[in-house]
This record gives C-alpha cells, structure tokens and sequence, in this order.
C-alpha cells in the first residue's frame, strides 16, 4: 500500500509539475511561431486549387491538434497543481487511496492509481 507523501516529496513533484507547465508552453509557444509564420499565412493566402487548399486545411488541422494535446496536459499539470495547494495531491479519484511516489515521477499529473487506471482503460476498450 503506497504512503502519502512527505512535505519534500510534495514540492519536489510542485517543482516537477512546474517545470512541466513551462516546457508545455515553450512547445506550444514554438510551434505557433514556426506554423503560423509569415510565410504560413501568406501559403494560406495565395492558395486557389482545391488540392492545396485541403493540404493547407489538413496542416492547419494538425497544428492545433497538437496544440489543443498540449493545452490538455497544460489543465492536467494545473489540476494536480490545484491538488497539491488543497492537500488532495497524491490521492486517487477513483478508490480515495494513495496513487504512490512511483506512479507521479513518472505522472505527476496522474489522478488515479495503477489498479483504477488499469479498470477505466479496460472499460474503456469494451466501450
């Protein structure tokens, strides 16, 4: 059975969490720089047949799927922010119990332990 965590174990995946945060946004922040540049809009603008227009449709598709991926684990990272300044950092969603210093080294943003995330994925595959 995992323990809760210490004060030091709780500003350690703080500063993690934090980290994280500002990586997210150095990515999102880089890839609006580089797609929509100057020259990405002016593509945009000169385009006239249907084929290029798709291409540039599908492009601009792709580029805020990743950014709305990054802006989900943006809410997740500030979630568990959230968790940690009420005290509820550490505890699963699901079960109440403790998710375990292991699992949020690796997911500190993880709001269930190993066992319920494991019955909501295999769920998930049947629905």
């Amino acid at each position: 059975m995992p323990k809760s965590l210490t004060d030091k174990e709780l500003e350690n995946f703080k500063d993690k969490l934090l980290r994280q945060k500002e990586e997210t946004w150095d990515e999102i922040m880089d890839d609006l720089k580089h797609d929509a540049s100057e020259e990405y809009h002016d593509f945009l603008q000169m385009v006239c047949d249907q084929v290029d227009y798709a291409l540039a449709e599908l492009k601009e598709e792709t580029v805020f799927s990743f950014i709305e991926h990054k802006y989900r684990e943006l809410e997740k990272i500030e979630q568990a922010l959230t968790r940690i300044e009420s005290g509820a950092y550490g505890h699963c969603m699901d079960c109440g119990g403790w998710i375990g210093g292991a699992r949020l080294e690796v997911m500190p943003a993880a709001v269930r332990c190993r066992k319920c995330q494991e019955e909501l994925e295999k769920f998930d595959r049947v629905h």
